[in-house]
């Protein structure tokens, strides 16, 4: 239980937590509120039964369940593809979910006033990650 793998993110992340998880249940803690996934621009609350169906999500939540609210429900948002937006300007002209994510990054940031410059503030990295520079 010792190892560590410098250059495998998976072994590190996934195989070794579980690992621990098999040989110690009582140390684990597994959050189900941990994350919603993005894909084809919708939101998939993994909480939510059958959260894998294409057809429940934030716009359609399973029956019994409340529609999503992304600043209380979750801890994370972990972007697949496509990315929902590919100028950090679009995020000021629309309306959707993501759009208001990055808008709060912004104004916690300072950042909104500045949107307009030719410098790129806000950036999606290739696993979806939201980075600002």
């Amino acid at each position: 239980m010792k190892w560590f793998r410098d250059d495998d993110w998976t072994w590190n992340s996934l195989r070794q937590p579980y690992r621990i998880l098999e040989r110690y249940p009582d140390l684990a803690f597994i959050e189900p509120h941990l994350q919603v996934m993005w894909y084809f621009g919708r939101y998939h609350p993994t909480w939510w039964k059958n959260y894998h169906d294409e057809r429940v999500s934030h716009l359609a939540p399973p029956e019994g369940q409340r529609p999503l609210d992304w600043r209380n429900d979750t801890f994370s948002f972990h972007f697949t593809k496509p990315h929902p937006f590919q100028t950090p300007g679009e995020l000021l002209t629309n309306d959707c979910m993501y759009a208001k994510m990055g808008r709060m990054i912004l104004e916690a940031a300072n950042m909104v006033n500045i949107i307009g410059c030719h410098v790129c503030l806000l950036a999606v990295s290739p696993m979806g990650t939201i980075l600002a520079r």
